[in-house]
C-alpha cells in the first residue's frame, strides 16, 4: 500500500493541477514572507513606542520588570493583530506580472547560486588541501618572497590552483598565505617569549642581588646569567619588566611563580572549514549576481505595487526581506516535495496548500521510503533463519541497520555519495588495526584486547620519524618498519604471559592492554627526544599529546592516486594498502605455519596429537597480531593527520574487537572477508549514523553514543554466545 501511494504521489507530482498549484502556493509564500516582515516592523515598534511612553512616567521605577514587559508585549501583540488584518492577505491586482517577477527572480537566483557552489567547492577544495597539507607558511609566504614564488610553492600541494580556470583564485590565497605566516610567526614568537620567561624565571636564584639595576645594566646582568636571553632581544621590554616585577617581590620577600606552561595537543581535530573572505568570483559570477540584483528590484517594485507601505521598511528590513524571499525561493533541494513543504510554512489556511493531492504527491519520497523498509523488513523477518545462519545475528542486525540508515538519508537530504566516500577513508583508518584481530583468533588467544602494544609501538616509530624531520614515503615506511621492530621482542614477551595463562586471554589482554597504555603515560615523558617540534618547549622535555603529522606524511596513502567517481571521493593508496596487507594475510593462512597456526587455535588437543606445538603457534599469532597492530597505527595516524600519544590508542581494541566481530568472525574462527565487511559496516553505521543523529536532534553529538552501544553490544553478544572467557 505505501509503495502504491507513493507511485500515485509521483504521478500527481506531474499533473497541470499540482504545477498550477505550487505555483500559486510560491507566490502565496513571497508575499506571506513580505507582509511578515513589514507586520514584524510594526510590532517591534509598537513595543519599542510603548517602553518609551512609559518610561516618561513618573512611576516607572516603581513597576517591576515582568509589568513593564508585560504592557510592552501586550502592545506588541496587539499592533501585530491589528498589521496582520491589513497586510496578511493583500489583494493581488495584477497576479500575472507578480508571478512573472517572481520567475525571473529565482530563475536569476537559481543561475547565480548554482554558478556560486561550483566555484566555491573548487575554492573549499583547495584551501582544504593547503590547510591541511602545509606545515610550514612562512617557507612559503614569508617576508621577502614574492606573489608568483608563493603562488608556484602553493601549486605543488594544490595543482588545481595553478590551472588557468582558477587563476582569479590565486590573489586570493596569496593573501590566505601571507597571512597564516604571520600568524605563525605570532605562535612562534608567544612560544619564544614564554619560553624565555620561564629560563628567567627558573635561572635567577637570587633576585635580590639585581636591586637597583635598570634598563641596559639590568639587561646585560640578566644576559651574562641567563645567556638564552640573548636571543630574546626583541622580548626585551617584557623581559625587563617580569625582571622588575620579580625584583620587586623578592625585596618583599615574596616569590613570583614561574609562567604556567600552555598544553598543546589532546584538541578535537575535526573537518576543516574554508574560510570564504579569501573566496574571489570570475566575471561571469559577478555577471550572474548584477542580474540576480536588477531581477530582485523588478520583485520588490510588484510587492510594493501590492503592499505599498513596504517602502517605509529601513535599509536593515529591506536587507531581512530579501533574505527571507530567497529562503523561499532558492532551496538546495529543488524536488517537488522540499519546495511543497517550504511553501506550505507560509500559508495561512488550508485552502492555499494545495488539498490531498497536493500533500500526496508531497510525501510520495517518503511513502517510497517507507514501504522499500517495510518490504525490507518483511524480506528479512521471512528468511530470519537462513540469514542468521549464513551471516550469524550481529551481521545481519547492523547490515540490515545499515541499509535502514542509507534510506533515512536520503530522506533527510544527506549525500549518501559524500558519506560514502567518508566510509571509505574510515576503512583505510581502521582497516589494518582490524586485521590486526584476526591472527590472534586463528592462533586461539581470542579478541586481542593487548594489542595496543602494538600501537604504542607504531606510535613510537612514528614519533622517530617525527624526531629525524623525515618526510614523504621515506617516513611512512621508516614508521611501520621501526613500529613493527620494536612491537616484535613486546609481542612475544606478551605471548609467553598468555601461554601461561590460558582460558583467561581475554581478562589478561584487557588488563595488559590498559596497563601498558598507563605505564606509556611515564614512559612517553622520559624518553630522550630532543626535538623541538615534538617536545614541551617550556620544559624541553617530555612528548606532547598531539603531534602533526602535515610536514611529514599526513594523508600521504589518501592522497595518493585518489580520484572521485560518481561523486565518491575513493582514497586509492590507503584502500591498495589495505588490500595488500589483506592479501598477505589470506596467503599466510594459506601456508603451512598458517594451516598449523589455525589448527592449534581451533582445537588444541587435536593438533598436538598431530604433532604441532600448540604454544610455538600462539606465540606466532600473538606476535603477528601486534606487528600488524603497529603498522595500523602509523596508518591510522597518517589518514587522521595527527599521531596521538599518552591514553589515545586505550580504546582501538575495543573498535577493533567490534568490527571484526561484525564481520562475522567469532572468538575462535576470522577471516579476511570478516575484517573487510566488518570494517566497512562498523564505520558505515558511525558515518552515516552521525549525520542523522545531527539532523534529527538539535546538536547532534550521538555518535559517540553509537558507537560504544555497538561496540559493547556487539563483543558482549559475542562473549555470551561463547561462554567469556572459557575455552573449549
Amino acid at each position: 500500500m505505501l509503495i502504491a501511494s507513493a507511485i500515485l504521489g509521483y504521478v500527481l507530482q506531474g499533473t497541470q493541477e499540482s504545477v498550477t498549484g505550487l505555483e500559486q502556493m510560491r507566490t502565496n509564500a513571497v508575499l506571506h514572507a513580505a507582509s511578515e516582515g513589514l507586520i514584524n516592523s510594526i510590532a517591534q515598534q509598537a513595543r519599542a513606542d510603548k517602553l518609551a511612553e512609559l518610561r516618561k512616567d513618573k512611576n516607572f521605577r516603581k513597576r517591576g520588570l515582568d509589568e513593564v514587559n508585560g504592557i510592552c508585549d501586550a502592545a506588541m501583540n496587539e499592533a501585530r493583530a491589528e498589521a496582520e488584518k491589513l497586510y496578511a492577505n493583500p489583494a493581488v491586482q495584477d497576479e500575472a506580472a507578480l508571478q512573472s517577477a517572481i520567475s525571473a527572480f529565482e530563475k536569476a537566483l537559481s543561475e547565480a547560486q548554482t554558478l556560486s557552489v561550483a566555484e566555491r567547492a573548487v575554492f573549499s577544495d583547495i584551501y582544504v588541501q593547503l590547510v591541511d597539507n602545509t606545515s610550514d607558511w612562512k617557507a612559503i609566504a614569508g617576508e621577502g618572497i614574492a606573489d608568483d614564488v608563493v603562488i608556484a610553492a602553493l601549486g605543488k600541494t594544490a595543482p588545481e590552483l595553478l590551472k588557468d580556470a582558477n587563476a582569479h583564485l590565486q590573489p586570493g590565497f596569496v593573501r590566505l598565505a601571507r597571512d597564516m605566516a604571520v600568524k605563525q610567526q605570532a605562535r612562534e614568537d608567544a612560544e619564544l617569549q614564554t619560553q624565555l620567561l620561564t629560563a628567567l624565571a627558573v635561572s635567577v636564584p637570587d633576585w635580590t642581588e639585581y636591586a637597583g639595576l635598570t634598563g641596559d645594566d639590568l639587561w646585560a646582568k640578566l644576559v651574562q646569567e641567563v645567556p638564552q636571553l640573548e636571543n630574546g632581544a626583541a622580548f626585551r621590554d617584557v623581559l625587563l619588566k617580569d625582571a622588575a616585577d620579580r625584583i620587586a617581590a623578592a625585596e618583599k620577600g615574596e616569590i613570583l611563580s614561574a609562567p604556567a606552561e600552555a598544553e598543546e595537543g589532546a584538541e578535537t581535530t575535526g573537518e576543516t572549514l574554508a574560510d570564504y573572505q579569501y573566496f574571489i568570483p570570475t566575471e561571469d559570477l559577478t555577471r550572474e549576481e548584477s542580474e540576480k540584483n536588477t531581477s530582485y528590484e523588478e520583485l520588490n517594485r510588484q510587492l510594493t505595487a501590492v503592499i505599498p507601505d513596504l517602502s517605509t521598511l529601513s535599509g536593515k528590513l529591506q536587507n531581512t526581506l530579501r533574505d527571507n524571499i530567497e529562503k523561499v525561493l532558492w532551496l538546495n533541494d529543488s524536488s517537488f516535495s522540499a519546495r511543497y513543504n517550504t511553501y506550505r510554512a507560509h500559508q495561512t489556511s488550508s485552502e492555499q496548500r494545495g488539498g490531498w493531492k497536493m500533500e500526496l504527491a508531497s510525501m510520495a519520497k517518503a511513502l517510497l521510503l517507507a514501504g522499500m523498509a517495510v518490504l525490507l523488513l518483511g524480506l528479512v523477518v521471512f528468511f530470519w533463519k537462513p540469514l542468521t545462519a549464513r551471516f550469524g545475528v550481529p551481521r545481519t542486525i547492523i547490515a540490515l541497520f545499515f541499509v535502514y540508515l542509507c534510506l533515512l538519508s536520503s530522506l533527510y537530504n544527506i549525500s549518501v555519495r559524500m558519506m560514502m566516500g567518508n566510509v571509505l577513508e574510515r576503512m583505510t583508518m581502521y582497516g589494518v588495526l582490524v586485521l590486526a584481530m584476526m591472527p590472534g583468533i586463528q592462533c586461539g588467544i581470542g579478541l586481542n584486547m593487548g594489542m595496543t602494544i602494538g600501537c604504542i609501538s607504531g606510535l613510537l616509530g612514528i614519533v622517530l620519524s617525527l624526531q629525524f624531520n623525515m618526510t614523504g614515503f621515506a617516513a611512512l615506511a621508516f614508521a611501520c618498519v621501526s613500529g613493527a621492530l620494536v612491537s616484535l621482542p613486546l609481542g612475544w614477551a606478551y605471548s609467553k604471559l598468555l601461554n601461561r595463562m590460558k582460558g583467561s586471554e581475554m581478562t589478561i589482554s584487557t588488563y595488559v592492554g590498559f596497563s601498558f597504555v598507563s605505564l606509556m603515560c611515564i614512559g612517553w615523558m622520559m624518553l630522550p627526544f630532543d626535538n623541538p617540534k615534538i617536545i614541551w618547549l617550556l620544559s624541553g622535555k617530555g612528548l606532547r599529546v598531539t603531534h602533526s603529522l602535515l610536514g611529514s606524511f599526513g594523508h600521504l596513502l589518501d592522497n595518493f592516486l585518489s580520484f572521485s567517481v560518481f561523486g565518491i571521493k575513493v582514497p586509492t593508496g590507503g584502500l591498495l594498502f589495505l588490500g595488500l596487507c589483506c592479501l598477505a594475510a589470506w596467503l599466510f593462512s594459506r601456508s603451512r605455519l598458517g594451516i598449523a597456526m589455525t589448527a592449534a587455535g581451533s582445537n588444541p588437543r587435536f593438533a598436538e596429537a598431530s604433532g604441532i606445538n600448540v604454544d610455538h603457534m600462539r606465540t606466532v599469532g600473538t606476535v603477528m597480531s601486534t606487528v600488524i597492530a603497529a603498522v595500523g597505527i602509523v596508518i591510522y595516524s597518517q589518514a587522521f593527520g595527527y599521531a596521538q600519544l599518552y591514553t589515545a590508542p586505550r580504546q582501538l581494541g575495543f573498535i577493533a574487537s567490534s568490527a571484526i566481530l561484525i564481520g562475522g568472525a567469532t572468538v575462535r574462527k576470522a577471516k579476511v572477508s570478516h575484517v573487510l565487511i566488518g570494517v566497512f559496516l562498523f564505520e558505515g553505521v558511525l558515518v552515516f549514523g552521525q549525520q542523522i543523529a545531527n539532523s534529527v536532534v538539535a546538536g547532534g553529538g550521538l555518535s559517540e553514543v553509537m558507537r560504544i552501544m555497538i561496540s559493547n553490544g556487539i563483543i558482549l553478544y559475542a562473549l555470551t554466545q561463547t561462554g567469556g572467557g572459557r575455552r573449549a
